[in-house]
């Protein structure tokens, strides 16, 4: 099964797990350190805010199908990682991506590659 792997500022391949493409806009969510609820659009997972080593949410349940933007508001680069779900998207300083959750059903850990010994990890929790 083909997966998708985004590196930089434009490089995306299309596969059947789930669908990454560059976000043109930012999201106008705000995201909040808490557990998120359910969501059947598109939610927003902020990295770095306050120039911490965190994502913000930390823990986030979506549907599938559902469209996270990953949105890089730090003052280093990092990356959004479900290790071994071919999600591995890089995010520059200000830079957004929007992914598409096709995962099936289940939690699934979620790190950034840079920053994982400092912490910077996360819970993404998929529903039917």
């Amino acid at each position: 099964m083909d997966r998708i792997r985004s590196r930089g500022r434009g490089s995306a391949l299309i596969g059947v797990a789930l669908m990454v493409t560059l976000a043109g806009a930012a999201c106008s969510k705000s995201p909040s350190n808490s557990t998120g609820g359910a969501a059947a659009g598109s939610s927003t997972i902020e990295q770095g805010p306050n120039g911490q080593l965190v994502f913000a949410p930390s823990s986030l349940s979506v549907k599938k199908g559902a469209t996270l933007t990953i949105k890089n508001v730090g003052t280093n680069a990092h990356t959004f990682t479900i290790t071994g779900q071919g999600i591995d998207i890089t995010n520059d300083v200000g830079q957004t991506h929007q992914v598409t959750i096709s995962l099936p059903p289940g939690t699934y850990p979620f790190i950034c590659r840079f920053h994982q010994s400092s912490g910077m990890k996360g819970t993404l929790t998929v529903t039917s």
